[in-house]
């Protein structure tokens, strides 16, 4: 039965426990909907053999550890929500081959860095990680993701001047850069990158 499945939905449920490594099963698997449960525990690095995954949203649980290597094998995802949940650690460096990635909420963890990979996520229109104890500067490399909409870097612990480079996302709607510790002029005006 698991190996049929392409739309798993088990949202807002009071569902216990783990998320299973049998996921692994589920080799038609498109669509994973396991937000608002209280599942625990570390995402199951056998998510990675659900190949056909575009879509997974695990926000709003209790999930722990770090976000794995194994993400990197799920080449055709497309929106990716794990926010409010309790993820810790640096980003896998194999998470920077989704390129087909456009949409990513990684907000309220405790990421603690933004991955100079980020850059490559020329199709991303969406890109949330607020609320993560981020330290450093804001990339000028952001400047590159011109299909960028909207932008939530808010609730870190950023610092220095807003590069100018930002204002090449001409599809920018929506920048919360607030409760950080920028400091410098507000960008204006376009810069060749």
């Amino acid at each position: 039965m698991l190996k049929r499945i392409q739309d798993l939905e088990l949202s807002s449920t009071q569902l216990l426990g783990h998320i299973p490594e049998e996921i692994r099963n589920c080799s038609q698997l498109q669509y994973l909907y396991l937000y608002s449960t209280l599942i625990s525990g570390p995402i199951p690095t056998r998510i990675g053999s659900c190949k056909k995954l575009i879509f997974i949203d695990v926000s709003t649980n209790l999930l722990t550890g770090n976000i794995l290597r194994s993400f990197g094998k799920l080449m055709k995802l497309q929106e990716v929500y794990l926010l409010d949940n309790f993820l810790t650690g640096s980003i896998s460096r194999s998470f920077g081959k989704l390129m087909k990635l456009q949409d990513l909420r990684l907000g309220n963890n405790s990421l603690g860095a933004i991955p100079d990979y980020f850059v490559n996520y020329t199709e991303l229109t969406n890109l949330d990680i607020s609320r993560n104890l981020i330290i450093g500067s804001m990339p000028r490399s952001f400047g590159k993701l011109v299909k960028l909409q909207t932008l939530n870097l808010a609730f870190n612990r950023l610092s220095g001047i807003i590069p100018v480079e930002i204002v090449n996302c001409t599809e920018l709607t929506h920048l919360y850069l607030h409760n950080n510790q920028f400091s410098g002029e507000i960008p204006i005006g376009p810069v060749e990158i």
